[in-house]
C-alpha cells in the first residue's frame, strides 16, 4: 500500500460497534423521580360577617361623623340665629333708650336737687330751733332776774328797778332782732337784711324793734346793713339808750368804757378800743 492509501485510511474514521444491551443497561442505571399525587386543596372561605365587618366598621364610623357634623351644624345655626336676635334687640334698645332715658334723667336730677334743697332747709330749721331753745333759756334766765329784781324792789329805789327791767327787756329785744336777721339771711345768701322792713315776717312783733326805755319811740339802729352772717365780729344793730349791740352771730354785748364802735375799711362796724 502506498502512502496515499495509508493516509486515506487514517483519515477515514473507524466504525463503532454498539454492544448489545447498552441501551437497556443505561436506562436501568438512570433513576428518575417518581411522580407524587397532589392532594386536593380544600377551599376554606371566610363567613359573610368576617368578610364585611371591616367595611361595616368604616361605614358606621363615617355615619357617626356625618351625624356629629349635622348636630354641630344645627347647633351653630341656632347660635347664629340667637346672636342675630340679640344684636337686633341691642340695636333697638340703643335706639329707644336715649329717647326714653332723657326725661327720666331730667326727673332724677330734679329729684336730687329737691332732696339737696330739703336737706339744706332741714339743717337751717335745726339751727334755728337750737337758737330758739337758747333764746328761750335766756328769756327764762332774764325772767328769773326780773323776779329777783321785783322781790328786791322794796329795798331798792323804784327808778333803779324799772331801769333794770328795761335793760333786761332791751337785751331780749336785741336777741330777737339778731335771730330774725339770721333767719332772713338763711334764705338770702347768708347776708343780713339792710332794713327792718325786710325782716318783718321773721319777728314776733314790731315792738322788739324799739328800746323799752324810749316808750316805743326810739328804734334800734342798723350799723352794718347787709353784713355777712359768717362774720361774727361785725356789729349788726345798736341801742343808744343802753349802749348795747347785737353781733352777726346773734349775741348781745354791752359797750364798756374801753370799747367803742369802729368802722372797718369795708364799711362794716366792729367792736374796737
Amino acid at each position: 500500500m502506498n502512502s496515499d492509501q495509508i493516509e486515506k485510511l487514517l483519515r477515514k474514521p473507524p466504525r463503532l460497534a454498539i454492544p448489545r444491551g447498552l441501551r437497556e443497561r443505561l436506562e436501568a442505571d438512570i433513576q428518575l423521580p417518581t411522580e407524587r399525587r397532589s392532594e386536593p386543596v380544600r377551599d376554606h372561605a371566610p363567613s359573610f360577617l368576617k368578610r364585611w365587618l371591616p367595611a361595616l366598621s368604616v361605614a358606621l364610623w363615617l355615619l357617626a361623623c356625618v351625624v356629629i357634623l349635622g348636630v354641630q351644624s344645627h347647633t351653630l345655626s341656632n347660635l347664629r340665629q340667637a346672636n342675630d336676635a340679640l344684636r337686633t334687640a341691642v340695636t333697638e334698645m340703643q335706639q329707644v333708650a336715649p329717647a326714653s332715658a332723657e326725661p327720666e334723667l331730667t326727673r332724677l336730677r330734679a329729684d336730687a336737687e329737691e332732696v339737696r334743697r330739703l336737706r339744706a332747709e332741714m339743717a337751717r330749721a335745726t339751727a334755728q330751733l337750737d337758737q330758739l331753745k337758747a333764746i328761750r333759756a335766756e328769756n327764762e334766765r332774764l325772767s328769773e332776774q326780773l323776779k329777783s329784781a321785783h322781790a328786791s324792789a322794796s329795798l331798792a329805789p323804784e327808778q333803779d328797778f324799772f331801769a333794770k327791767a328795761d335793760n333786761v327787756k332791751c337785751i331780749n329785744n336785741l336777741k330777737q332782732v339778731g335771730l330774725g336777721a339770721r333767719m332772713w339771711a338763711n334764705d338770702h345768701n347768708e347776708a343780713l337784711p339792710t332794713s327792718f322792713d325786710q325782716m318783718q315776717n321773721e319777728l314776733p312783733n314790731k315792738s322788739v324793734l324799739f328800746c323799752p326805755a324810749g316808750e316805743a319811740t326810739v328804734q334800734y339802729e342798723i350799723v352794718s346793713p347787709g353784713a355777712p352772717e359768717t362774720d361774727p365780729q361785725v356789729v349788726y344793730a345798736y341801742c343808744r339808750r343802753h349802749n348795747k349791740v347785737v353781733l352777726c352771730d346773734g349775741s348781745v354785748q354791752s359797750l364798756g368804757k374801753t370799747s367803742k364802735l369802729v368802722v372797718r375799711p369795708d364799711g362794716k362796724t366792729v367792736l374796737g378800743r
